[in-house]
C-alpha cells in the first residue's frame, strides 16, 4: 500500500510540471533544444532537453553533444552542425521526439556527428514529412566554433521567428532606437543583443555613413566608434591582436577533452605552422 502511494504521488507531482493537455517537444541524450521560433534557449552551462509548445507552427533547432568511451577514458563528441526540425501545425497533446541508432563509443559517436540520421516521433509513432521534417544546417566554412545559426538560418530565409518572438524583437528594436536618438541619455539598464537585431541594424545602416554622437565615424559592419587614425608607425604594436576569447575558450575545451595522441599530434602541427 506504501509503494502504491509513493508511486501515485510521483505521477501528480510529474503531471504537474506540465501543462495538461499540452503539446511537448524532448530530445532524446546527448541532444540539447539550442533555438526554438527564433529565440536561443539553451546556455553555456545549462541545456534545454524538453519544452512545451502552443498549437500551431513551430521550429525547433537541436544540437549534438555528449560523453563517450574511448578506451579508458571519457571524450567529448560534438557534431559541427544543428539539426533544424519543422512542425508545420503540432496539436494539444502531441509529444514529439526523435530518436537515432545506438552509439557504442566515441569513435562511433563521431561518425554519427558527421551523418545525423534521426527519425521523429510523435506520442512513439514515426511521423511523415508533412508533420514534421528536419534538416542538418551546414556550413560552407566548415567546423566553426563561433557559428551564429539564427543569422545563417535568417540569410537563407529558412528562419521561423514566432508572432511572440517577433513582438519581443520589435520592443528591443524600439528600446535601441530610442537609446540611439536620445543620444544614449534614454537607454535601459540593461540592453540584449540578438542577431535579428545585428541583422536589422546592418541593413538598415548598409551603404550609410554613419556617425556617432561625438562625431566619431562608425561601420556598419562593427556598428561600434572607430577611433580616428593616428600615425602609429613609430610606435611598438601593443595590443594590436584582440583575442576572441569565446573561441580561446572553446579551443582550450577541446583540447582539454581530446586522447593524450590527438593532443600531441596537434601540438606537433603548432610547432609546424
Amino acid at each position: 500500500m506504501k509503494i502504491f502511494s509513493s508511486i501515485l504521488a510521483g505521477a501528480v507531482l510529474l503531471g504537474m510540471s506540465l501543462t495538461a493537455g499540452a503539446a511537448t517537444f524532448a530530445t532524446p541524450k546527448n541532444y540539447s533544444i539550442i533555438i526554438v521560433d527564433g529565440a536561443k534557449t539553451s546556455s553555456l552551462i545549462s541545456d534545454t532537453r524538453e519544452i512545451e509548445l502552443a498549437p500551431g507552427q513551430h521550429q525547433i533547432v537541436v544540437f549534438f553533444k555528449g560523453l563517450f568511451k574511448h578506451g579508458g577514458d571519457q571524450i567529448i563528441a560534438t557534431a559541427s552542425d544543428p539539426i533544424v526540425i519543422n512542425i508545420p501545425d503540432i496539436q494539444e497533446n502531441d509529444s514529439i521526439t526523435f530518436t537515432y541508432p545506438r552509439i557504442r563509443d566515441y569513435n562511433s559517436a563521431q561518425d554519427f556527428a558527421d551523418h545525423q540520421t534521426i527519425t521523429i516521433t510523435n506520442n512513439g509513432e514515426s511521423v511523415s514529412k508533412d508533420k514534421a521534417s528536419y534538416f542538418i544546417l551546414q556550413s560552407d566554412k566548415g567546423f566553426q566554433l563561433d557559428r551564429d545559426f539564427l543569422t545563417e538560418l535568417n540569410s537563407l530565409g529558412l528562419l521561423y521567428v514566432s508572432p511572440e518572438n517577433t513582438v519581443k524583437q520589435n520592443r528591443n528594436d524600439q528600446k535601441l532606437s530610442s537609446c540611439r536618438d536620445s543620444g544614449f541619455k534614454d537607454c535601459p539598464d540593461t540592453i540584449k543583443s540578438t542577431a535579428e537585431a545585428r541583422n536589422t541594424y546592418l541593413q538598415n545602416s548598409e551603404g550609410k555613413n554613419l556617425q556617432s554622437p561625438e562625431g566619431i565615424p562608425m561601420t556598419p559592419e562593427a556598428g561600434l566608434p572607430q577611433k580616428p587614425k593616428t600615425d602609429t608607425q613609430n610606435q611598438p604594436a601593443v595590443n594590436a591582436v584582440q583575442v576572441n576569447q569565446q573561441m580561446l575558450d572553446g579551443l582550450k575545451s577541446i583540447y582539454n577533452s581530446a586522447d593524450p595522441a590527438t593532443r600531441k599530434a596537434f601540438r606537433e602541427w603548432l610547432n609546424k605552422n
